[in-house]
Formats: C-alpha cells, sequence, structure tokens
C-alpha cells in the first residue's frame, strides 16, 4: 500500500477530518513505510496507528528552528574562539569541539530529519540505514553525541580541577587539551563503530530481540551515558562542596568580626553557585537521559512503555541540547562575551556584555584567567598566607563576578542586586 502518498493526499483535504479518523484507524505506522526499508522497521511499531497528518509538519519545522538556531550559536563560539588569538587556550580548545561536535551533529542529522518529516517516510533508502560507508546517518548521530557527552564531563573534571589547586600549576595545557581530544575521538568512534564489524546494526537499535544486539545496547549506555554522568556530577558536587566549605570558615570568621555584609554576600554567592551548577546538571539530564532511558527499557522488554510520542521526544530532547550547549559553555565566558559584543555588537541587545577590570585579563600565568568558572577564594581570615598566593588572590575578581562568570545565561534573580 503506498500509505505515505496516501496521506499526504489525504493531509491537504482538512475538511473530511471524520474521514481521515476512519481511513487512520484500519492504518498502522508499517504501512507508512516505504517498501524497501520495511525489513528494518521493528515488529514494535507495527501496532501503532499512524500520527495525525500535521504532526510530521509541526515535528519537521520544529526540527528546522532548532537546527537553525544551533548552526548559528555553535558557528558563532567556533569563530570567535578561532579568530581571537587571545582565547586560544587548552580549556577553550574543550569548548571549541564541543562546539564543532553539535555543529556537525546539526549537519549530519537535521536535514534528513527535516525532510523524513515532511515526507513522512525514511527518504535516504535502506544503504544510509546500513551505514556501509563511514560519516553516513547513524554513525554520525552516535559519534557528535557520545563526543559532546564525553566533553561536557571532561570540562566538568576540568573545572573541578581548577577548584582544588587553581595555583598549582594545574592549568590545561594545549598539548594536553589535544591529547583528551585524541582520547575523546578514540573512545567515541571506537565505540560508534562496532556495528560495522557486526555488533548490533543502524547503531543503536533498542528493540531488537537478538541477545548480541542487546549487549551492544547495554555497553553503549554505560560507556557513553552512566560513566560520564557519574564524573559530570561528581566534578560538579565536588565544586559545590569545595567552595561551600571553604565559605563556612569565612562565614565564622566574618560573624565573629561583626560584618554582616560580607556574610551576607558569601550566603548569597553560596545560593548562586548552587544554581548555576543545578543548571548545568539539569540541562545534562533533560537532553540525554530520556533517551538513554527509552533504550534501557527497550533492552528489558519494557516495550508497553515505548510508544511513538516517547521515542520521537527522547531523540527531540537530545537534539536540542545543540542550542543551549554553546550558551551554558561559551557564552558564560566573560572573555568570550567581549570578544562577541566587539565583533557582533548588535547582539549586545541579547546577550549583555559586562566591562571587567583589567586584572582578569591580565593575572599571572599561574591563574587561570581563561578558565570561565568559579575559582576557589583563599582564606582571608589566615594569619599566614605565602607571598605567591598573596599575589594571585590580588588579581581575582570579587566572588559577585566569579559566580557570574559562571553563569550559563545572564537571568534576573542571579545578578547581585546590591550592585
Amino acid at each position: 500500500m503506498e500509505g505515505r502518498s496516501w496521506l499526504l493526499s489525504l493531509s491537504g483535504k482538512y475538511g473530511g477530518l471524520e474521514t481521515i479518523a476512519w481511513e487512520m484507524a484500519n492504518m498502522t505506522l508499517f504501512d507508512l513505510v516505504e517498501p524497501e526499508v520495511t525489513h528494518k522497521v521493528p515488529k514494535h511499531w507495527h501496532s501503532f496507528p499512524p500520527p495525525h497528518p500535521l504532526w510530521h509538519p509541526v515535528l519537521g519545522t520544529l526540527y528546522a528552528i532548532i537546527g537553525l538556531f544551533a548552526l548559528f550559536g555553535n558557528g558563532v563560539v567556533l569563530w570567535v574562539f578561532c579568530c581571537t588569538r587571545s582565547l586560544r587556550s587548552g580549556t577553550n580548545l574543550l569548548v571549541i569541539n564541543l562546539a564543532f561536535s553539535d555543529l556537525y551533529m546539526v549537519i549530519s542529522q537535521f536535514p534528513i530529519l527535516v525532510c523524513n518529516c515532511f515526507s513522512q517516510t525514511w527518504v535516504m533508502g535502506p544503504f544510509v540505514c546500513e551505514m556501509r560507508v563511514i560519516g553516513l546517518y547513524g554513525f554520525c548521530g552516535a559519534l557528535f553525541g557520545t563526543m559532546s557527552i564525553i566533553i561536557l564531563a571532561v570540562i566538568a573534571y576540568d573545572r573541578y580541577r581548577a577548584i582544588l589547586s587553581p595555583f598549582g600549576g594545574t592549568q590545561l595545557s594545549m598539548r594536553r587539551a589535544r591529547l583528551w581530544l585524541l582520547l575523546i575521538w578514540v573512545y567515541s568512534g571506537g565505540w560508534c563503530a562496532l556495528p560495522f564489524f557486526g555488533w548490533n546494526h543502524c547503531t543503536f537499535n533498542y528493540l531488537s530481540m537478538d541477545t548480541w544486539s542487546r549487549s551492544y545496547v547495554v555497553v553503549l549506555f554505560l560507556a557513553s551515558y552512566a560513566v560520564p554522568l557519574v564524573v559530570f556530577c561528581y566534578a560538579y558536587f565536588g565544586i559545590v562542596s569545595s567552595v561551600s566549605r571553604h565559605d563556612r570558615n569565612l562565614k565564622s570568621h566574618e560573624r565573629a568580626q561583626g560584618e554582616n555584609v560580607r556574610y551576607q554576600n558569601l550566603q548569597r554567592r553560596e545560593s548562586q553557585l548552587n544554581r548555576v551548577v543545578f543548571t548545568s546538571v539539569l540541562a545534562f539530564m533533560i537532553a540525554w537521559t530520556p533517551y538513554a532511558v527509552v533504550s534501557l527499557m527497550g533492552v528489558l522488554s519494557f516495550h508497553s512503555l515505548l510508544t511513538p510520542l516517547a521515542a520521537t521526544l527522547s531523540a527531540l530532547f537530545a537534539k536540542v541540547s545543540t542550542v543551549y550547549n554553546p550558551f551554558i559553555y561559551a557564552v558564560s565566558h566573560h572573555r568570550y562575551r567581549q570578544e562577541l559584543g566587539r565583533r557582533l555588537p548588535w547582539l549586545c541587545c541579547v546577550l549583555p556584555m559586562e566591562t571587567f577590570p583589567t586584572s582578569l585579563t591580565s593575572r599571572p600565568s599561574s591563574v587561570r584567567s581563561d578558565h570561565f568558572t568559579i575559582i576557589p577564594f583563599l582564606s582571608r581570615s589566615s594569619s599566614v598566607v605565602s607571598s605567591r598566593n598573596e599575589k594571585a588572590q590580588a588579581d581575582l575578581p570579587s566572588p559577585h563576578t566569579l559566580v557570574q562568570s559562571m553563569t550559563p545565561v545572564r537571568i534576573p534573580f542571579l545578578i547581585d542586586s546590591t550592585k
């Protein structure tokens, strides 16, 4: 049955809604699949009715809008970082590659997704789905998605190291950053290339009933989601714990000295940091947890809970991460905002640009001046402070600026009302 052409012609007759409902009641999703790829559709989807004729155009439009925003955001990030010599550092190299990964996720996935949605079927044929040549749809989706997840975990770990010893010579060098990226490429590419050698097919078929294929989904779930998530959460909650522990010492000192204003500022800074960390963790969870859960449900045979809507939304959430990653991990960099304001001043109305003290851009090499995260504050209550730490501490910005420099978006409730 030529279900696709029938549905396309029927979708133009919006006056006959009763006819549409009656005809669709006698069809399934399987009837909308082109004959040459029907063998690739898991039997689980055969029992579901087709969606409303307007669902696919709406979804296609949504994907197109998301793709355009992601293309612009990640493209601007690459342009600004690559064209600004002062922003070239090991830490920023991770952000550049995150933008690169998200950009190629958009380029390799979104055009096909949009075409599929408006055509209401798979338009690339079985050859692309089989991934017989490198760089095609399924492999690219898995590769760039896994790369983004691993890079986010490495960025979190790098921030954590910066918190523990900001003046201990732990700055991420370009050489070490390139080594990290090489390992990320090998790690991600190695796992995602295994279907080429017969372990699963179409990269992530979580509805397969074959034990061998299911084992790949479980292993990929652990390697590409569970382990990075543990590193991600451990690093960020370690940051909160470290700063909170240090602030408790400062609070007791300030209260003993009767300095209520500084005590209140410490409380406000700790609250802001908690919001920032919560935002980063929540964004990661929203992007990748739905797809991971759907995959596990398929492997563990909870098929009754798997609906076309659940599968579609889980994939959509993962794709949306390509839009907000540039804001969380690039726009939060104050020097990036300064350079962006200089090169694209018309964006100032959208992304408020701040003027930072000169000391922020001319710190000693021992201070991670390129790092866009909060840096722990040395205890000012200590009676003995080394001359090295005194010099470095003098170059640190105010607590408010440090928290704001890590803030993903300039949200009003995160702005210090005392300024």
